[in-house]
């Protein structure tokens, strides 16, 4: 397999308005979104990579092929299939989960089989349990990150070990701590994202060291209590980074990173049924992610603007979000 890296880094809208005094700074979330699309669009490469970021070129396809669900722009549709041809061109059938769920919702908007062909093959061919053995060996965060997206990809192709994939996500989501694992919320959000997408949230069990007596039903609630409501506490309407809601560290801080908030976000969205709905959580939290997006689609990777570093992907990430 690949090299795996490791990914950097109840609230109403009244409420999000009177705890977010930069609110009125946010581009609209229709403006945001084109703002980053369109600076996507121009700053791709020839070859349909992103500079310095080919590992990276998975998730900011997702969010273009997103962004064009949306949008309707032929140019985002376009940036998507050129993303997704240098993946099957570098990829020369190993991928990536990101990677794999790119080429899977880009049969989805082109209605060209190629893409999932390609991913139905791969799963076909891998040896799927010693690929999944092999993430023991990096950051638990990141495990999950890459098998959640391979779940939904799998899932989506059809693929025969698709409940595999699903299983191995509950298995590593079960190990999920503040004390083991880099970005604890964000594993949650992305694996209850998967999870919901990929069978039910069940009364299915995860492995109580870590999580005590919760269950897959349970997760979607688990995140909302991550989501920062006071002001005093950290970025309001944003999520925080770790289950205690401490920094990681001293250069840390505890809430307000982008990927935490849109994994975070996705999951609530995922997760939302008309018995159980998240709808003003998700919007106040959408919100916030329009903090940090310059007019010129330019994306730092906290939500306050111009702080921390710019990275295409974080725009692609957000792109998922704003839905």
């Amino acid at each position: 397999m690949k090299n795996v890296r490791l990914i950097t880094c109840t609230i109403s809208v009244m409420l999000f308005v009177v705890f977010a005094p930069n609110a009125a700074m946010a581009l609209p979330i229709k403006q945001a979104r084109e703002a980053i699309a369109d600076r996507l669009v121009a700053e791709q490469a020839p070859d349909g990579s992103w500079p310095e970021e080919a590992d990276y070129v998975g998730s900011i396809v997702v969010g273009m092929a997103r962004a064009y669900e949306v949008v309707g722009k032929d140019e985002y549709k376009t940036a998507a299939e050129l993303g997704g041809n240098f993946i099957l061109k570098i990829g020369e059938g190993n991928f990536y989960g990101d990677e794999a769920y790119a080429l899977a919702l880009l049969t989805e908007i082109t209605g060209d089989t190629a893409y999932a062909d390609a991913v139905r093959q791969f799963y076909l061919l891998v040896d799927t349990y010693a690929y999944i053995r092999a993430y023991q060996e990096t950051d638990r965060s990141n495990a999950v990150f890459y098998i959640a997206h391979h779940a939904v990809a799998a899932h989506k192709v059809e693929a025969t070990n698709a409940g595999v994939w699903r299983q191995a996500l509950i298995e590593y989501l079960s190990l999920i701590s503040d004390d083991v694992a880099y970005y604890p919320v964000m594993s949650l959000g992305v694996a209850t994202w998967a999870l919901a997408q990929t069978g039910p949230l069940d009364d299915t069990k995860l492995d109580p060291f870590y999580w005590g007596d919760v269950a897959l039903s349970d997760l979607p609630d688990i995140l909302l209590s991550h989501l920062v409501i006071s002001p005093t506490e950290g970025l309001a309407g944003t999520f925080y980074h770790r289950f205690d809601h401490t920094p990681a560290g001293e250069d840390f801080k505890a809430s307000g990173y982008i990927e935490d908030t849109v994994f975070a976000l996705l999951g609530l969205m995922a997760a939302t049924t008309s018995e159980k709905n998240f709808y003003e959580e998700i919007l106040g939290a959408q919100v916030m992610l329009c903090l940090p997006i310059r007019s010129d689609g330019i994306v730092y990777e906290r939500i306050i603007e111009s702080v921390g570093e710019s990275y295409h992907v974080f725009g692609g990430d957000i792109l998922r979000a704003l839905r």
